[in-house]
């Protein structure tokens, strides 16, 4: 039998303890709590103060064990009710850290316990949350918003917060998997309003913030991710010994940072939530900060660095694509690149992830030539951005598609839609993406001959690469533009120059236009370029000025 017997007066430890509890130390108040347990024992309440501190200062081991003692006192006093939560908050965290066995046991317990209880007992809610998470590990996303709806119900009968929001933000977050973005956010918002209130308990806090970022993190709902990742910063700022989610805010933070164009201060975070995740339970999260720095060092051009990242995220636990097969195309291994990319899409596990991986395919496709299959891919892309109605996913769409249209010589439609992605990442205040985009335009615009304007384009893009330390994509702004202020051949484009030289060799314009995988008209405008250029008016003529001026 535990005995609580407490002196008394409260010795100068558990007081220093409670204190820090309140404060928000929950580092110092573990050690405190540790402390005068060993000196004096813990009561209940006592005991259930360090399970929180110790839970919240990712110190896993001395929650549980707290956990179990609790347990074991409620269960010696026949106590259902509370003996059903600690069982049920220790089947959780063993569950969550890996230990699925014993967390499968503590949870069969705590279902027993709650048998024993009325119907209305808020622990047969909380039993009802790793439901959620076995539908929801298994794809069964409808299944799963059906059971997390039961706990909020229970949540919202028991007059319980803490239920309505961990039920709350595990729904909002399903629901954005399914597409209903809109229906999403409606328990979301509710939550967040909880949480900001200060009507949860702190470990609960911590949780649902982290859990609604990546919600919005995954479906790139960037807009909400931005504004919640402020919230969720300030709150690990009041709580900087909350070590169980100040890494997770730190990795979601660098992730905002990044497509801010803040690269430097992106690469800190995640870097400053890889170390503060050593030795704690949260894997995932610290796979994701390896993979956000392999990021930033492709970005620019440190490839065998970005490389080293990409392959620590995926022994800690992640699929580091579609970042490591970017890296294989930059490095030129496009066949290699192909294989990652198409294995990633083909074990995709819903429409987020491919949501993620779709762009990345159009590109290594285009750039080996395939562009039946990224025709396929900016389809399924397009089918995704319209099942979900978010106007991001319509302006990464509207990348693809850009890229895609250009690549097969329809450059004004390639213009089209890069110009509406590169507007909304504008207002947005990606600059990354662009400048990337500029580039592009300014290529489209080179290949119908508006050379004014892609200068324009390219010398905004070269301003905003050079800013970012965006080292490939700057090398490609500057010899673009260093080819339109230094033209050769009368004024002659690179593109132009490659179909003289095909004409040189005999080749006719629906052969130039299958060789360089144009579409017909836009070799056609060539040539008219070229005989305007250089004053002639056949293609004999253009050939022969050309050899004697030794442009081709």
């Amino acid at each position: 039998m535990l005995a609580f017997a407490m002196p008394a007066e409260v010795p100068d430890t558990l007081a220093a303890a409670r204190d820090a509890y309140r404060r928000g130390d929950w580092a110092d108040a573990t050690a405190l709590f540790l402390s005068a347990d060993a000196d004096i024992g813990l009561s209940p309440d006592d005991l259930e103060d360090l399970v929180w501190a110790a839970g919240i200062s990712a110190n896993d081991a001395q929650m549980l064990t707290a956990l179990e003692r609790l347990y074991a006192h409620h269960s010696a006093a026949d106590d259902h009710a509370e003996s059903a939560r600690t069982a049920f908050w220790s089947g959780l965290r063993n569950m969550m850290i890996g230990e699925v066995g014993l967390g499968s046991g503590w949870l069969q317990r705590a279902a027993k316990h709650a048998e024993q209880t009325e119907e209305t007992c808020v622990q047969r809610g909380y039993l009802l949350l790793p439901q959620v998470f076995m539908h929801r590990a298994k794809g069964a996303y409808e299944d799963a918003v059906a059971v997390a709806d039961r706990a909020l119900q229970f949540g919202e009968t028991c007059g319980d917060p803490d239920l309505v929001a961990l039920a709350g933000s595990l729904k909002g977050g399903l629901l954005f998997r399914l597409g209903r973005i809109d229906e999403g956010y409606l328990p979301i918002d509710e939550t967040m309003l909880l949480a900001n209130g200060g009507k949860l308990s702190p470990i609960v806090t911590g949780v649902v913030y982290c859990e609604i970022v990546a919600s919005c993190c995954r479906v790139l709902e960037m807009v909400r991710a931005r504004e919640w990742t402020a919230i969720l910063n300030d709150w690990c700022r009041q709580n900087p010994q909350a070590k169980a989610f100040n890494g997770v805010c730190q990795m979601h933070r660098a992730e905002v940072l990044q497509l801010e164009g803040h690269w430097t201060e992106a690469y800190s975070e995640a870097e400053r939530a890889g170390l503060g995740l050593i030795g704690t339970t949260e894997r995932t999260a610290r796979a994701n900060a390896a993979y956000r720095r392999g990021e930033i060092l492709r970005l620019r051009g440190r490839l065998s660095e970005a490389e080293t990242e990409y392959r620590l995220a995926g022994e800690i636990g992640i699929d580091p694509q579609p970042g490591l097969a970017l890296l294989k195309l930059a490095e030129g291994r496009a066949a290699e690149a192909a294989s990652m990319i198409e294995r990633a899409l083909r074990t995709a596990g819903d429409m987020p992830r491919k949501a993620a991986l779709l762009p990345a395919a159009t590109d290594i496709r285009i750039a080996a030539g395939d562009l039946d299959a990224a025709g396929a891919a900016c389809a399924e892309m397009e089918d995704i951005a319209r099942h979900y109605g978010t106007e991001v996913l319509m302006r990464v769409a509207d990348q693809g598609a850009g890229r895609l249209a250009s690549a097969r010589g329809d450059h004004v439609a390639g213009i089209e839609a890069l110009t509406r992605a590169r507007r909304y990442w504008s207002d947005f205040g990606a600059p990354y993406l662009e400048g990337c985009l500029r580039l592009d335009i300014a290529r489209a615009l080179i290949e119908l001959g508006d050379t004014e304007s892609a200068r324009i384009e390219l010398e905004a893009a070269e301003k905003t690469l050079a800013d970012l330390g965006a080292d490939p994509d700057l090398a490609g702004a500057r010899a673009a533009l260093s080819e339109l202020t230094a033209p050769r051949g009368g004024g002659l484009t690179h593109r132009e120059r490659e179909v003289l030289r095909m004409m040189a060799e005999g080749g006719t314009n629906p052969q130039i236009a299958a060789e360089l995988r144009l579409s017909p008209k836009t070799v056609n405008r060539h040539v008219e370029n070229i005989f305007g250029k250089l004053g002639v008016g056949s293609r004999a003529a253009a050939v022969a000025v050309a050899l004697k001026s030794g442009d081709i």
